[in-house]
This record gives structure tokens, C-alpha cells and sequence, in this order.
């Protein structure tokens, strides 16, 4: 039977009301001198994730500069920075890029044009008469040259683009033709995870020979062991406006102490997301036993056993290593 008096002097130390504007996260943060959650978002400047995958981003944005290819995929597991490398890529465009940036729903050509159309010039899409709309792909087209012609180029990233149906994909490969002396108006780039790639392969088949040629396939890479590292400490000296040199020159990693670094190095695998998620994990798990405390390769081993994306981590794992991502590891 219930022992009633444990009850109520479990009861009485509780609170009488709760506020959900500051909890024990919120005051953790501020006693380590932390002036925001530092891994909250997985791009806190510019250095904080995509130096991972450099080397891909030059050769993306190289082709996209110098109209070598107009079409280009990257592709990576749940989790491995596709994203936040199209995040980084649009905010680097030079000038005569105009962006568009949405998630892929299976939609049709027509739908697809209608969207593109619609998020540049909402006021003219709008004005479009019923009759217009049913010409959506020949007024899409007439768009792409019209860009062309004010020295403009449309950068698109597809999100999702493993939901591509078969017709919107032959609206984008067909955006790539070059206009006035081989300019081109489009630069199409596909994020995706690695099951598209056989939808790729399947339609690759029908596709003209320059196109497959120009058609550039990217892999997103795993953090190596010091990316790892570095990810973790650009997070904190991003969130305390430290600098980042002396921090390391210091062995400064308040909250974490170096075993616990050293456990999120080892389980994260060099999956970010992975990596992201147990820090953060572990910070509300330090935050719940007091403002103060350190975390700890203990309370970094609890994280792993709440972390609730086990299986998508074993994925991209699996992945990683049938590609071979794993061979520059340092």
C-alpha cells in the first residue's frame, strides 16, 4: 500500500505553478555563460558545419558559376547536412542568382512551374487569367528567358527530392536547356536521400547524352574524428562569443568535460544530426540535475539511451560505409 505521507512530501516540495517561458535549460545555459542554446540550430556561423562537405560546395557552386552543369543532385542519409549545405550555397549566390528554395511534393510539371512562378512574383501569378494558367508551362518557359535576357540566372534546390514524380523531373532536366549562345537560364540542385538514386538511374535512361554528361552527382561525407571535435567547440565558443583558438589552446569545453567530448565523439559515428542531437540531449540532461553541473561521459552515455533516433543513425552509418565515406577519416 502507497505510503500517503511520501506522497504529500513529494507533493509539497513541488512548485505551486509553472512557468513555461524559462525552464531548468534556460538557466543552465545562462549559469555557463552561454548566450544561446548552442545546439539548437546545426549552422551558427559560417564555420560551424559546413566545412564538412567544402570540397562538394565548391564543386557545386563552381558548376553553377561557370554554366558547367545545370543540373546537380546531392545525396545523403536523414540527418547528414543536405540542408545545411543548401542553406549555406544560397546565402554564398553571387548577385545574378535569384533563388528558389522549396520541399518537393510529388507534384506535376504543371504544379511545379505554377509554384516557381507563383514564389518569385506572387502579384503575377495572381493576374493570371484561367486561360493563362492553362499555359503555365509555355508562360514558365518565357520566364526562364526572360531571365536570361536581364543577365539573371534562377538557382532552384528541390528539398525532398526523393518525392520527385517522374513529369516534374522532366520540367527540370528540360529547364536546362541553354538559351542565347548557350547561356542558361536554370541551375537546378536535388537534395535526396540514397533511395532516389535508382529512381535516377531508372530515368537517366531516357535522358539526351549531354544531359546525363552535365548531370553532377554529390555524396555528403561523415564529420572525420577533428570535424567532430571542432563541431562541438565552434557550437560553444559561438554561444559564449569566445574565441575559438583560445578555447582550444585552454581545454575550455565548459559544460562538457573531456570524456564526455570524447563519448560524443566515438557514439555520434560522424553522423551530424546524430551528433547534434546528443549534445543537446545531454545538456538538458546536466540541466536537470542542477544549473552548475558539468556533463559528463555518464550523463552523455544516458543521451545515447534516450536518444530516439537510433535507427536512422544505424542507416546512415550503413550507408556511409557501402560508399566508401568513410576512407578519408582521420
Amino acid at each position: 500500500m502507497a505510503n500517503l505521507e511520501k506522497i504529500i512530501e513529494k507533493l509539497i516540495s513541488k512548485p505551486e505553478s509553472y512557468s513555461l517561458q524559462k525552464d531548468s535549460l534556460d538557466t543552465y545555459i545562462e549559469q555557463h555563460k552561454m548566450y544561446l542554446n548552442p545546439f539548437a540550430d546545426k549552422i551558427i556561423n559560417d564555420k560551424m558545419f559546413i566545412n564538412k562537405d567544402e570540397i562538394v560546395v565548391g564543386r557545386i557552386m563552381r558548376a553553377a558559376r561557370h554554366n558547367q552543369s545545370s543540373l546537380m543532385i546531392l545525396i545523403g542519409p536523414t540527418g547528414s547536412g543536405k540542408s545545411e549545405n543548401a542553406d549555406f550555397i544560397v546565402r554564398n549566390l553571387p548577385e545574378d542568382f535569384i533563388f528558389w528554395y522549396n520541399q518537393v511534393y510529388g507534384q506535376s510539371s504543371v504544379q511545379l512551374a505554377t509554384s516557381i512562378i507563383g514564389d518569385l512574383d506572387p502579384n503575377y501569378l495572381a493576374k493570371l487569367s484561367t486561360a493563362d494558367r492553362e499555359m503555365i508551362l509555355d508562360i514558365y518557359d518565357d520566364v526562364l528567358k526572360a531571365i536570361v535576357k536581364n543577365n539573371k540566372k534562377l538557382f532552384c534546390i528541390f528539398d525532398q527530392g526523393e518525392h520527385f514524380s517522374k513529369d516534374a523531373f522532366e520540367l527540370v532536366t528540360n529547364s536546362t536547356n541553354p538559351y542565347f549562345a548557350s547561356n542558361r537560364a536554370f541551375t537546378g540542385l536535388i537534395l535526396a536521400v540514397p533511395r532516389f538514386e535508382k529512381k535516377i538511374e531508372e530515368w537517366a535512361e531516357t535522358l539526351d547524352t549531354m544531359l546525363r554528361r552535365t548531370l553532377i552527382r554529390e555524396y555528403t561525407r561523415p564529420f572525420t574524428l577533428s570535424q567532430r571535435l571542432e563541431y562541438i567547440i565552434r557550437a560553444l565558443v559561438s554561444s559564449k562569443k569566445k574565441s575559438y583558438i583560445e578555447v582550444m589552446k585552454k581545454h575550455d569545453f565548459d559544460p562538457f568535460d573531456e570524456e564526455a567530448i570524447l563519448y560524443l565523439i566515438e557514439k555520434s559515428d560522424g553522423h551530424p544530426s546524430t551528433l547534434n542531437n546528443l549534445c543537446y540531449i545531454s545538456m538538458e540532461l546536466a540541466s536537470a540535475i542542477s544549473p552548475d553541473a558539468i556533463i559528463t561521459e555518464s550523463i552523455v552515455e544516458e543521451s545515447w539511451k534516450k536518444f530516439p533516433n537510433k535507427r536512422l543513425h544505424q542507416e546512415a552509418i550503413k550507408w556511409y560505409k557501402e560508399k566508401g565515406l568513410y576512407q578519408k577519416q582521420d
